[in-house]
């Protein structure tokens, strides 16, 4: 689905005409500097047409993480010079989550603390469904050894508090505390023995494909935008459940907060959470993008 707002004037030539049209005619003030690190309140919403971005570079907002950002922050009449398209990115945090993106893309219609995301990128926050969302924290940070910042070579911290939150025959669930960074965590690697198994935005996963009443032992290390890794976390040894049968997890509660990762129980089918949820029903229509139905337990 291909979102109609904010509107888009195309690519390269509409990006062009706007500034012209922003420097020569007056239309808004664009401003003289980025405020790098400065955190802002704002919104944020989606889109998914590919074409040729702001900086001259291919874009593919339905599979790629980038960002545009309001034509107030765009300073050069050829955007492809912009200090916007030399190393900045965007960090934003949305209901506990924190993602941090390029900037590879300029939004005509948007105002300066509004920012407007690839579709692959919104849904690592939120459901692509609300369209529009409220009340998000972002900043302009440095990545990839940009201008005027220095290169970033400093780690995410050591994930912490790895635990199991179910098990089957042939599956595992893990969540762990989020790692933090000077320029914001993108992903876990997950790790079994010492094979990646999973690589995540958030802070949980069930990690499939074990064999019955097996011993596995887990790791997860945190990575950022600019491939810096941390150190693996402490190790946690969890055994998959017998091979007969499968048994049902904790039974589905509507007071409790659940994280992705988390598995439950309800009218006798076992379901993981895939997003941060409160009291959405796990067989309700409205939850497919919440909860993935495991297949029935007892």
């Amino acid at each position: 689905m291909q979102r109609t707002f904010p509107q888009r004037w195309g690519r390269w030539a509409g990006t062009l005409l706007g500034t012209v049209l922003v420097t020569v005619l007056g239309i808004g003030t664009a401003f003289a500097a980025l405020p790098i690190g400065e955190p802002r309140t704002g919104r944020m919403t989606w889109y998914d047409d590919a074409g040729t971005g702001a900086c001259g570079t291919p874009i593919h907002p339905a599979t790629e993480d980038l960002v545009a950002v309001s034509h107030l922050w765009w300073t050069s009449t050829n955007p492809n010079n912009d200090e916007l398209c030399r190393g900045i990115s965007v960090q934003v945090t949305y209901n506990g989550r924190t993602l941090t993106v390029p900037v590879r893309d300029k939004c005509p219609s948007c105002a300066a603390e509004h920012i407007d995301l690839s579709k692959a990128a919104f849904q690592k926050l939120a459901d692509t469904d609300l369209g529009v969302v409220h009340g998000i924290t972002w900043k302009f940070v440095y990545t990839n050894g940009g201008d005027g910042g220095g290169s970033d070579t400093r780690a995410p911290s050591t994930p912490t508090g790895l635990r199991s939150t179910a098990t089957t025959s042939s599956s595992v669930s893990l969540v762990w505390a989020p790692s933090t960074d000077d320029t914001g965590v993108t992903g876990y690697d997950v790790y079994r023995g010492s094979t990646r198994v999973a690589t995540v935005p958030g802070t949980g996963t069930t990690v499939g494909g074990l064999s019955p009443s097996t011993a596995y032992t887990f790791t997860v290390a945190a990575r950022d935008a600019a491939g810096n890794v941390s150190a693996p976390s402490g190790a946690v040894t969890v055994t998959t459940g017998p091979g007969s049968g499968s048994s049902c997890p904790a039974a589905w509660s509507a007071t409790t907060s659940y994280v992705p990762g988390d598995r439950v129980s309800y009218a006798g089918r076992a379901y993981a959470s895939t997003h941060y949820s409160t009291g959405a029903v796990p067989n309700a229509p409205s939850s497919w993008a919440v909860w993935r139905d495991e297949g029935a337990c007892g």
